[in-house]
């Protein structure tokens, strides 16, 4: 895995911003959730169904990308999205680990920087992530360290520079 590029500087210093609301965005991101989580005890076999859903909705507008433990996973999602109608295509998965499902606490923010080419006089977006740190909320769900890690793995498989704060954003 590449090393990430870590800023020193916050992102308003380096220029770069949370993108409003109505911006367009290239994805949405998930963590699947596996029965042994305790997220969803005794529903489980409920997630699958609704995830797809959800996901289909979204896959015919953008990218879906899935944190799954590995390829075996991968495998288990892809079949349980055909299973109940999901998307088969436009679905990307990443081996990232994690402990809950929740990737909207866990996942990592984007940030953007608009800014012109020199050579092509064209403007360009530059995307960072911000790892904020992650307790499960309080540290009322232990164990929580493959959640708190996921920012920064997205950043090493992407080749994004990354910003790491000093909170807990939950």
């Amino acid at each position: 895995m590449a090393k990430v590029k870590v800023l020193d500087k916050t992102p308003a210093e380096l220029g770069y911003s949370f993108p409003p609301e109505g911006y367009p965005h290239k994805a949405t991101w998930f963590s699947w959730p596996r029965p042994e989580g305790i997220s969803f005890p005794l529903k489980y076999h409920t997630v699958p169904e609704n995830l797809a859903r959800i996901m289909r909705e979204i896959a015919g507008r953008e990218e879906v990308h899935i944190n799954v433990p590995n390829e075996n996973w991968e495998y288990i999602v892809r079949e349980q999205l055909k299973e109940h109608g999901g998307p088969t295509k436009n679905v990307f998965f990443h081996y990232i680990k994690t402990n809950e499902s929740w990737c909207r606490d866990h996942g990592p923010a984007f940030v953007i920087r608009r800014r012109k080419q020199r050579v092509k006089m064209a403007m360009t977006t530059d995307v960072a992530i911000v790892d904020w740190g992650f307790n499960a909320w309080g540290g009322k769900y232990p164990p929580f360290d493959d959640d708190d890690a996921v920012p920064t793995r997205i950043a090493e498989e992407q080749g994004r520079p990354v910003f790491y704060t000093r909170i807990i954003m939950e």
